[in-house]
């Protein structure tokens, strides 16, 4: 049997597995991606790009080419029997937060398009339809059998191995792992669409809230083009599946003047909200849907998936180059699994209110949301607290074996780096583009403080910074951020020795 070696086998080149393939590609690990299509999807599917992931897509060079292709959603209106009860500014919601103070309407097609080209322009091939068949591991490597476009069945041997093969992942199936939680018991439909509406007109997102449900039109890229989410009527066991008979449908719900120029895809689907038990399994691991599928609300599932392959590429990068401890690796268990679990919690929540699931719920979805949501959204908590939650850039690992407790000011370990600009217009996040640990001085100091780090394995990026931003920092001055590659905070405060225990033990 024809076999090829390799350092990492991705299964799966859906956001997740591109994102995994071009996380590693920075850290010059080799890797073979397999993808059972023959392509990348002609379907728009996931269409939302959080402010996290462009982030993250900066420091690939690919955020621009995103948000050029996509559109920005400059605001959310919320309906109901067609009368607007509230408006919220989105443009600039995340004003401080972020250097992306917005959500990106981008298809996932386009999304994918995005990732393929950038593995492409630097020489890598992804091998589509190629179809895994088997794995077997032991504790030296991982033995993958697929089979190629032709038919032939072939063998991969890795050193580790990521599944991203979607939420009925084989690669979970042959691990043995299972995958809890539950199904809502009614149908769903999407659709995208090109219309005229004197209402629905802008870049904007709009919210119908209906009796038992809702409609929601995201914006896209193009004149009128909308995608169109909601739930469909009767029984759950006897559907209206047909998608000519939707927009009479749609229109009767939202009772506001609307017509379909075109129907461009139409599916129905059932919602789905479920973890695996566990996100690896010696040299395998899991990420994106086949490890965690959520209720749509929000937009986090595709932005989770890339996250998830964020936090583990750099990690399986130090463990092959520099022979790291286990917990590094183990330590991607633990953070993203218990980020899924609050993801999990936060998204049933926010769709079982929007969905008006049982009767106290649909009263406060529909008479007590609007005036609350029309009363705070003007008020600057609203953007402290929600942007860092939908954007993910309040994404934090307090209780990781990779974060030190500490704290300054309201900064603490465990927390994405805050973001800010200094005084000349630079942002903070220039300096932090290269995937490696970072060490970060604020205040006046000798830069010898630093020579102990040369004793270390890896290299470790070292700033001094003598403008300390007050609205981040207080009055504190003198002190120390160790930052992992993905840019989260091991340890904030004063004392060095710290930090260079924790590299060295590392």
């Amino acid at each position: 049997m024809p076999t090829k070696k390799t350092q990492v086998v991705i299964i799966g080149a859906g956001p997740t597995g591109l994102s995994m393939a071009a996380q590693l590609l920075r850290f010059n690990i080799d890797f073979i991606i397999l993808e059972k299509n023959e392509k990348t999807t002609p379907l728009s599917k996931a269409i939302v790009v959080q402010a996290r992931t462009l982030e993250i897509f900066k420091e690939i060079g690919i955020a621009e080419k995103a948000i050029a292709t996509g559109r920005v959603t400059t605001a959310m209106n919320l309906f109901y029997k067609g009368k607007q009860k509230a408006a919220v500014d989105l443009a600039g919601m995340g004003k401080g937060s972020s250097a992306f103070t917005f959500a990106l309407s981008l298809e996932q097609s386009k999304t994918e398009k995005l990732l393929a080209d950038y593995l492409s322009g630097k020489g890598k091939i992804i091998q589509w339809k190629s179809e895994l068949l088997r794995l077997q591991q032991d504790n030296k490597e991982v033995r993958v059998y697929y089979k190629n476009g032709e038919g032939e069945e072939q063998m991969i041997t890795g050193d580790y191995l990521v599944g991203c093969d979607g939420a009925s992942s084989l690669v979970r199936h042959e691990l043995g792992l299972t995958f809890e939680g539950d199904t809502v018991p009614k149908l769903f439909y999407v659709t995208d669409v090109t219309l005229s509406s004197p209402v629905i007109n802008k870049n904007e997102l709009f919210i119908f809230l209906i009796e038992k449900g809702f409609v929601l039109f995201f914006p896209m890229e193009g004149t009128g083009h909308y995608r169109i989410i909601g739930i469909l009527p009767g029984e759950e066991d006897s559907p209206d599946k047909e998608a000519h008979k939707i927009e009479q449908f749609i229109k009767t719900q939202i009772i506001v003047p609307i017509e379909f120029k075109e129907i461009r895809w139409f599916s129905t689907y059932k919602v789905h909200s479920r973890e695996a038990n566990s996100f690896r399994k010696g040299r395998c691991f899991i990420a994106g849907d086949a490890g965690h599928i959520h209720t749509p609300a929000g937009g986090q599932g595709m932005n989770t998936g890339i996250q998830d392959a964020y936090n583990l590429a750099w990690k399986i990068a130090y463990t092959l180059q520099y022979n790291a401890n286990d917990s590094l690796l183990e330590s991607y268990n633990t953070e993203r699994m218990e980020n899924a679990r609050n993801l999990l919690q936060s998204t049933d929540r926010m769709f079982d209110i929007m969905a008006g699931t049982n009767p106290f719920r649909n009263f406060l979805r529909l008479q007590v949301v609007p005036i609350i949501m029309s009363f705070i959204s003007t008020r600057p908590v609203f953007n402290r607290r929600v942007f860092p939650l939908i954007s993910q850039t309040g994404i934090a690992y307090p209780h990781s074996t990779l974060t030190i407790k500490s704290q300054i000011e309201k900064i603490k370990a465990g927390d994405r780096m805050p973001y800010f600009v200094f005084s000349d217009g630079k942002e903070i996040f220039d300096y932090l583009e290269e995937p490696v640990f970072k060490l970060l001085f604020f205040g006046s100091g000798n830069k010898s403080q630093f020579d102990d780090l040369k004793e270390l394995r890896f290299r470790v990026a070292t700033f001094f910074f003598d403008e300390i931003p007050k609205k981040r920092f207080g009055s504190s001055t003198d002190f120390y951020i160790l930052l992992r590659p993905d840019n989260h905070i091991s340890y904030i405060g004063k004392n060095i020795g710290i930090c260079l225990a924790f590299l060295k033990n590392l």
